[in-house]
């Protein structure tokens, strides 16, 4: 039994200090609090959300929501348009939104203020709304993404219970792509969880799948978070799980390596990464979400940084140093005036403390006005 009560938020959006390397979001926000999918490995049980104990039961629904966000978008001066991203803790398309639309509404409201949008959903109510998702794209950006952690349906009916299932999922991809042409769609194939959904084959024709759908990337992640409550819940439940498979040595097996106090061998990480990477590159599928681009000061800082944070989590993958590389893309994402402008300036490299690597990557973004510039 699922509870809904309603909510009055005090604040709905999160400014964040960083740009997501991942997602391209500089705000967060939550149409729920608690999920009903209750997916197995879920890290927004964690205590560091500081979210409710009965997180797939009891679901609060913000009820001012729409109205709040339409407030802080209209009223905030400091907030530049950039990418909100719905559904980090909670699944904006989780079955209480079929009659509290709270999602469709703050849609409406994104739409309004013309700011870029990016949701992760399980779900395939989503394709209610693809209407509004498709405004939003033609009038600034949209994207999509499916979690879709494995083609076993079996093994996904443990790990997201009350999600749709990976059929429903994938067809709403080739919905998307064949009649929403607008909007970016994708799949994020995370988390992987090592021994249980990570054999090569099946990982492959996820991939496989995934193109045909008609998916513009996929998004992946090797590895399961393990943090406090939400490390024990998962723990017991897998090893409930395997002892009905009659797998239970599995269970031991993963404690052992992968568990909070396991030796967490880097070497099934890079061996993992590389594999899908090849995968992504033999079936010719992008491993970002296509960037969203603004039209102002920051456009060529944007394209600069999303060059340098893809060179640099490349380079994790391949285990050669990547820090100076992936900092450089963080802090240029911050920069309150153009690459070319503080390079005239002499302040570029004080401010990036970068290596010539990093310089060499970037020349391209950096444009040096000349003496003519006034002409045209």
């Amino acid at each position: 039994m699922v509870n809904y009560e309603p909510k009055y938020a005090k604040s709905i959006l999160n400014k964040m200090k960083y740009i997501d390397s991942w997602f391209w979001c500089r705000y967060t926000l939550n149409a729920y609090n608690g999920c009903e999918h209750a997916c197995t490995y879920c890290d927004a049980r964690s205590d560091r959300y500081y979210l409710h104990q009965d997180f797939d039961k009891k679901i609060y629904v913000k009820t001012n929501a729409a109205n709040l966000l339409d407030s802080k978008l209209k009223n905030a001066r400091s907030l530049e348009k950039d990418v909100i991203a719905m559904a980090g803790t909670s699944d904006g398309y989780q079955p209480a939104e079929k009659t509290a639309e709270n999602t469709k509404k703050i849609l409406q409201v994104i739409l309004k203020h013309g700011f870029p949008v990016n949701i992760s959903t399980k779900n395939k109510l989503i394709v209610r709304d693809l209407d509004i998702f498709s405004e939003i794209a033609k009038k600034s950006w949209a994207n999509i993404a499916f979690t879709i952690t494995s083609v076993d349906q079996d093994l996904t009916n443990f790990l997201e219970p009350r999600a749709s299932t990976i059929e429903e999922r994938f067809s709403a991809i080739k919905k998307i792509s064949h009649q929403f042409p607008d909007i970016k769609i994708g799949i994020n194939l995370m988390p992987i969880i090592p021994l249980l959904h990570d054999d090569h084959n099946d990982l492959e024709e996820l991939i496989q799948k995934g193109k045909e759908a008609g998916a513009q990337y996929i998004l992946f992640a090797p590895g399961v978070t393990l943090r406090d409550n939400q490390g024990k819940y998962f723990l017991q439940r897998l090893k409930k799980y395997l002892e009905r498979q009659n797998k239970i040595d599995l269970f031991h097996q993963f404690v052992s390596y992968f568990g909070p106090e396991g030796t967490h061998p880097q070497a099934y990480y890079h061996q993992k990464n590389m594999e899908i990477w090849n995968l992504c590159q033999k079936y010719d599928m992008n491993i970002e979400v296509p960037r969203w681009i603004p039209s102002d000061y920051r456009k060529e800082n944007y394209k600069a940084a999303e060059i340098l944070l893809t060179k640099a989590r490349i380079l994790k993958f391949e285990r050669k140093p990547f820090k100076d590389i992936y900092w450089a893309g963080m802090n240029i994402n911050n920069l309150k005036q153009p690459l070319g402008q503080l390079h005239k300036q002499g302040k570029l490299k004080d401010i990036l403390k970068s290596t010539t690597r990093v310089y060499s990557l970037i020349q391209p973004y950096i444009k040096t006005p000349t003496s003519l510039d006034k002409f045209f």
